[in-house]
């Protein structure tokens, strides 16, 4: 469908890159640590939440054309919705138990990581969906 391969997978990949590239960055250089952490746990609640709705909407309008596409955004999907609703929260309780020095930041690092390798699979997996549409 045109609207799905020629505008909502395009808004999800330009969604996601300008976040990494452009707001994340930018939050640690421009603003203490303080507001910095009150912000990014503001944001990616936010940004999770825009994506899930976009690749939700994009698995069904996917059903009819693609099952194997949809299959897949129904998988990316189910990621922000885990990245949101749990992985976010153990992060946030890492990082504060590590500033009030309750732990190291052995944990804090694992879950950022695993938050890191699902969002840039997610990025990697829908910008192959584009190319494979657009062929």
């Amino acid at each position: 469908s045109y609207i799905v391969r020629d505008f909502l997978i395009p808004v999800l990949i330009g969604s996601k890159i300008f976040f990494s590239l452009i707001v994340a960055p930018n939050t640690f250089q421009t603003l203490n640590e303080q507001f910095a952490r009150k912000f990014i746990r503001s944001i990616f609640p936010k940004l999770y939440l825009w994506c899930l709705v976009i690749s939700f909407f994009i698995t069904l309008s996917l059903i009819s054309l693609n099952i194997f596409h949809a299959f897949i955004f129904f998988l990316i999907t189910t990621g922000y919705f885990y990245s949101r609703e749990f992985l976010m929260k153990k992060i946030n309780k890492a990082s504060d138990s590590i500033k009030q020095k309750k732990s190291s930041s052995k944990n804090f690092k694992r879950l950022h990581n695993l938050s890191v390798l699902i969002f840039i699979t997610q990025l990697v997996t829908v910008f192959l969906i584009f190319v494979v549409t657009r062929g």
